[in-house]
Parts: C-alpha cells; structure tokens; sequence
C-alpha cells in the first residue's frame, strides 16, 4: 500500500475525496478539478486500507474535521470502493472510472450494492458518476478467468443503455450520471485514457459542484440565518396573537363533537 496525502484543503471542516489505484502523475489535475478546499488522499494500489483508517489518518495530518466523504476508484481500485460500500460506508458521492467489474455471471450482490447507490443518486441523495470503455475481452478468456465487464455490470446496475461514443454525453437521473466509452474490445490505450483524462474531468464537471453545494455555511454566516429565522417566527406569532403579544398564538377553536 503505497499512499500519499495529494492536497490538506482547507478550513475547520473540509471533504476528503480518496482515489484508489489512481498514479501521482494525475495529482496536478485532480488537484485543478477540485479546487483547494478538500481534502485529498490518493492510493497508488487498488486496495488502500479501510474508509475509517484513512479519515482518522487524513484528519490528524491536516488537523481538521472532516466532513464529507468521496470515493473514487479506477479499475481494480473500483473493487476497494465497492467493499467500502458492501461495509456500510455511506459516501457523499462515488467516483467509479472503468472499473465495477463482477464475476461473470454477476453475484446479485455485486450489482445490488451499485443498484442501491443509483437509487439514492437518483433521487439526489447522493452522487453517483461511472464509467465504462468497451474492453469486453475479459468476458472470452479462459472460463475460470474470465470475468465481467464493466459495460455489462453498468447495465445491470443502472437499467442504462450505455451505448459508445467517441465522446459521450451520457446518460442522466437526477444525481446519476454514466458515460460509455467507445474503445476496441481489448483496448489498453483506452483504458489508460480512462484515468489520465475522463477522471479528472469527472471531478471537475460533478464532484467539484456538488461537494461546493453541501459545504457548511461560516459560522457568522449560520449566526446570520438564525437570527433570520428567530425574527420571522417572532412575526408569525405576532400575526397568529389575538393582541400582539410576542410569542403567544392564538388557541385554535374547540371543534365541535
């Protein structure tokens, strides 16, 4: 296991985004996509350690709290998010670039636990972005090496057609979002492509938003809203008072039996 903390972020609270099996040749760009706020810890391996291991590990080296929790694997490092998942983690969002293989066939377990994310990301509970190129030849090695490709298990997981394009504009459900690659059937260039160029670019068109949209208000700007708050119910109760008394509502009439 070889990790690396590729950015501190900032703040009080800041999001962690960990990538697995992703190269420090592509720090620079994550780092670009994301902006300086979170947090960011990489694996250059595909298993990492365990999701609570790297939170403690991350949040003693920065001396923050952290908030937020993104998991982004490429390829095999797909497999270290789906256990962390399989475990109960309960990321904010999920980053999935060439990589949700499954036996083949699939165990129902190994679609359900991507069906169940795409539910949530659907009705905007979390982010779930994936994608896929169409190196299909593991599905015709030798049978006891032969394994599910990540285009077919897509397709299971999201009821997505996932048809290839050069550059595709993929498909869409409130906060899901796959994109299907065209590639030859064996296509390591592709593959290789899948990291250096379409994740970066997946954190900056999805991840960098979302997690921006989630981020804590500054504590004077809570302060703020709270005393926003505390005068408009002050003015509803006012309203709702027979004389005007703050704070006191009128007592609704008795209904008749």
């Amino acid at each position: 296991m070889a990790y690396r903390l590729v950015q501190a972020g900032s703040g009080e609270q800041r999001p962690l985004v960990i990538l697995y099996l992703v190269g420090a040749q592509v720090d620079d760009a994550v780092r670009a996509s994301l902006g300086p706020t979170p947090a960011i810890a990489a694996f250059d391996d595909a298993r990492g350690e365990g999701l609570d291991a790297t939170v403690t590990r991350v949040g003693r080296a920065v001396d923050a709290e952290i908030g937020d929790v993104v998991l982004v694997g490429f390829s095999a490092g797909c497999q270290a998010v789906r256990r962390e998942l399989v475990a109960g983690g309960d990321p904010a969002a999920v980053v999935t670039i060439d990589g949700t293989h499954a036996n083949l066939p699939p165990e129902g377990w190994q679609i359900e636990i991507w069906q169940k994310l795409a539910r949530r990301a659907r009705h905007g509970e979390r982010l779930f972005v994936a994608t896929c190129t169409q190196n299909t030849y593991v599905e015709h090695l030798p049978k006891d090496q032969r394994y599910a490709a990540v285009v077919t298990v897509l397709r299971a997981a999201t009821g997505f057609a996932c048809e290839a394009a050069d550059a595709p504009l993929g498909e869409h459900e409130g906060s899901l979002h796959v994109y299907s690659f065209e590639s030859a059937t064996t296509d390591h260039h592709a593959h290789v492509a899948q990291q250096r160029v379409v994740l970066p670019e997946m954190l900056r068109r999805y991840v960098a938003p979302w997690l921006e949209g989630r981020r804590a208000l500054p504590v004077q700007d809570v302060a703020a809203v709270q005393a926003a708050v505390a005068l408009s119910l002050d003015r509803i109760a006012r309203s709702l008072s027979p004389d005007g008394t703050p704070g006191v509502c009128a007592e609704a009439p008795t209904p008749e039996a």
